[in-house]
C-alpha cells in the first residue's frame, strides 16, 4: 500500500536522508522517474512548472499523466505558482503536493494566501509548500533575478500561522548554474530547525550544482525535498545532441530508449547518493 507523501518524507527526515524533486517537461523524462522509482523503491516527486504543467495538460491531460504514472513510489507536485485557481485545479486532480510561492509578495499577504490553498488542500491529504526569500533567477518562466535572504522572526510566524507542511528558504539559493557559492547561507536552515518543531520539513530549491557537503549539511537541518532542474535539461540536451551525432536518420524507437536510459541514470546517481 502507498504511503502517504507525507509519511514518506518523515521517514526520509527520520533517516537523515532526503529525496529529489524533478521538474519534467516530456514524457521520456516522465517514464524515466518513474521506472527508477518503482525499480528502486524510493519515493521520487515528479515536479512541474505551472508552464509546463499548463502544456502538458493540453497535449495529453492531468489525468492521463497521473494514471500511466503514478506508483507506490512516485508523487506529484506543482512549483512555484501564485495562480490561486491553478493550484486549487492541481489540488483537485490529485497532485501530492503543491506551493503556492508568495515569497515575493508582504508576509501578510503570503500568509493570508497559503491559509486559502492550506485549508482547500487539506482537506483532501494534499500537501502545501511555501517560501520565505527569494530564489534568484528565472525558471520556466518563474522568478526573477535577485535574491532575499529569509528572515528568522518571519519565518517563526509564517510557520505558526499557517502551519505549512513543506517549507522552503532562500538562503542564497538560485535556479540555474552557480558562478560561485559566496551567498549561500546554511545558518538561516540551521537556526529553523532549531527554532521550529522537531517534525517541521523543509525544501532545498536549486540544487542543481550545490556540493555534497551543502547538500548533506541541508539535509542534516531536515531537507527532505531538494528541487533539480537546470541539470535535467542539460542532461536531456545533451542526449539529444548524443543521438544525432550519432545517427544520420531519426527513429523513434531508437530515439525513446537513448532517451530514457539516459535519464534514468541521471535520477539514479542522485538518489544512490542522497536517498538510499
Amino acid at each position: 500500500m502507498k504511503n502517504k507523501l507525507k509519511t514518506a518524507l518523515s521517514g526520509l527526515k527520520a533517516k537523515n536522508k532526503s529525496t529529489f524533486a524533478f521538474n519534467l517537461q516530456n514524457l521520456y523524462q516522465l517514464e524515466a522517474c518513474a521506472t527508477v522509482a518503482k525499480k528502486g523503491e524510493v519515493p521520487i516527486i515528479i515536479q512541474f512548472s505551472e508552464r509546463f504543467l499548463r502544456f502538458l495538460d493540453d497535449k495529453y491531460g492531468i489525468d492521463y499523466i497521473l494514471q500511466k504514472y503514478r506508483s507506490d513510489y512516485t508523487y506529484f507536485h506543482l512549483d512555484h505558482c501564485i495562480d490561486l485557481e491553478f493550484i486549487k485545479y492541481c489540488v483537485d486532480s490529485g497532485f501530492d503536493s503543491v506551493m503556492y510561492d508568495g515569497s515575493a509578495f508582504a508576509i501578510d499577504e503570503n500568509i493570508k494566501n497559503t491559509l486559502i490553498i492550506k485549508e482547500y488542500a487539506e482537506k483532501v491529504g494534499c500537501l502545501v509548500e511555501g517560501e520565505l526569500g527569494k530564489v534568484s533567477g528565472v525558471e520556466d518562466g518563474f522568478g526573477e533575478e535577485g535574491s532575499s535572504y529569509a528572515e528568522i522572526l518571519e519565518i517563526i510566524r509564517y510557520v505558526k500561522e499557517t502551519k505549512i507542511d513543506l517549507m522552503a528558504l532562500g538562503i542564497g539559493n538560485a535556479h540555474g548554474f552557480y558562478e560561485n557559492l559566496d551567498g549561500i547561507d546554511i545558518s538561516i536552515l540551521k537556526d529553523a530547525s532549531n527554532q521550529l518543531e522537531a517534525n517541521q520539513l523543509f525544501v532545498l530549491h536549486g540544487g542543481t550544482g550545490l556540493p555534497e557537503n551543502v547538500i548533506r549539511e541541508a539535509i542534516s537541518f531536515g531537507v527532505v525535498k531538494i528541487n533539480i532542474s537546470t541539470q535535467l535539461k542539460k542532461e536531456t540536451m545533451d542526449l539529444v545532441k548524443e543521438f544525432a551525432n550519432n545517427n544520420k536518420l531519426y527513429n523513434e524507437i531508437y530515439y525513446h530508449e537513448n532517451m530514457v536510459e539516459g535519464l534514468s541514470k541521471l535520477f539514479k546517481n542522485y538518489l544512490h547518493k542522497y536517498t538510499l
